[in-house]
């Protein structure tokens, strides 16, 4: 398996998928994981994996420096690839796929689909693909909010290399695994021939249990990783455009942002029952005072692990269509779903104002979460693509 992160600790949806899936196919497979290291702490991430059943090898990057990359970058746009893929290429895990022979090469989102390049020619190697996002529609999507001309410029770019190049590198590979039917669907509306399973994200329903609920029901809390363009333009516009419409009449209402790495920007929106955590190690404290989970995010791609996690710990959900994008729900009756300003604050209200809506949706999504999004039950789906390789 190859990643372009190391999944321990982990800090957000792509890390929590590899790292549960991982565990469960190394308790019946050998497993080799390469990966990238951004940090020294990802180091220490790999020797814990390392001391727990899973051989890791790292290989570092950091961000490109594109003085030194340009002729890579010119090569890659004369061959019609997306310029961003340039910045993703370690030559000690390219090695390590042309060294060992492996069963299976799977690879962890299509910005790393190249290193299969790396394979033998006469290597019987069987490819997955694992496509968290469809990259072009996230990178669309986060062009939208950028506010520097030459940013939009890039991604929208970038977006249209993309938007040609992940069809393209699927038909490359054995087996294709999207997370939601809708990136599914989508992938196949431009490339009907290809064959892509559907193994959704998951949550560890033994682990997290339903919390009781909150003693006052006077604050809201949101998770993700900050630095992540969609999560920062998703807390500004909650701070900015819904809290005010709620304190309308709940004055003394909290709003909790919890989520590593936040930037300058996240962190000036600190202020009078504001409060930006950064990282924690423990999420739990965070749902249990809080009477409603927030996804206000107005663009990214995939599905919402965090989502998962507070239906699994019974916490009710308001979410934008596309924060709740890519999961089965069905909007009044396991979530609510809102996306402008008024009926954000609106839905918000309503969990806050009527107890029986509370504990009936948070009933109906913990049943949803433990029938549809189990780990175990998503990594068993995972192996047998493995034995239909063979």
């Amino acid at each position: 398996m190859l990643s372009n992160v190391v999944p321990y600790p982990p800090h957000g949806g792509v890390h929590l998928r590899i790292l549960n899936i991982l565990q469960r196919v190394a308790q019946r497979h050998e497993v080799t994981l390469g990966c990238h290291s951004w940090c020294e702490a990802d180091l220490e991430g790999a020797a814990w994996l390392n001391r727990n059943g899973v051989r890791t090898i790292t290989a570092p990057l950091s961000p490109a420096n594109w003085r030194h990359v340009g002729p890579a970058l010119r090569a890659a746009l004369i061959a019609g690839q997306p310029p961003e893929i340039v910045q993703y290429q370690a030559p000690a895990l390219r090695e390590l796929i042309a060294r060992e022979r492996f069963d299976i090469l799977q690879i962890e989102e299509t910005l790393l689909a190249p290193y299969a390049d790396s394979l033998p020619d006469d290597a019987d190697t069987r490819t997955v693909l694992v496509f968290h996002n469809m990259h072009f529609v996230q990178e669309e999507r986060i062009a939208a909010l950028e506010p520097r001309r030459l940013d939009r410029f890039w991604r929208r770019a970038n977006a249209s290399f993309m938007r040609r190049y992940e069809p393209s590198i699927a038909a490359r590979f054995d087996r294709n695994i999207a997370v939601s039917t809708v990136d599914r669907d989508l992938l196949k509306s431009l490339a009907p021939d290809l064959r892509v399973d559907v193994l959704a994200n998951g949550v560890d329903t033994a682990a997290l249990r339903p919390l009781p609920p909150p003693e006052h029901k006077r604050a809201l809390v949101f998770v993700g990783t900050l630095n992540y363009k969609p999560c920062v333009d998703a807390v500004i516009w909650l701070v900015q455009s819904v809290l005010p419409l709620l304190r309308r009449r709940r004055p003394d209402l909290e709003l909790w942002i919890v989520g590593r790495l936040p930037p300058r920007e996240v962190e000036d929106l600190a202020g009078p029952n504001v409060f930006v955590t950064g990282h924690v190690g423990d999420l739990t404290p965070y749902y249990a005072r809080s009477a409603v989970a927030v996804v206000p995010l107005r663009a990214g791609g995939g599905s919402r692990l965090k989502i998962l996690e507070a239906m699994a710990l019974g916490r009710p959900v308001v979410s934008t269509a596309i924060g709740a994008e890519g999961l089965d729900v069905t909007h009044e009756r396991n979530i609510i779903l809102a996306d402008d300003a008024e009926a954000f604050a609106a839905s918000v209200e309503r969990f806050l104002d009527d107890p029986e809506l509370w504990t009936r949706i948070v009933t109906e999504a913990r049943d949803w979460v433990e029938r549809h999004h189990e780990w175990g039950a998503i990594a068993e789906q995972q192996m047998n693509i493995y034995d239909e390789l063979f």
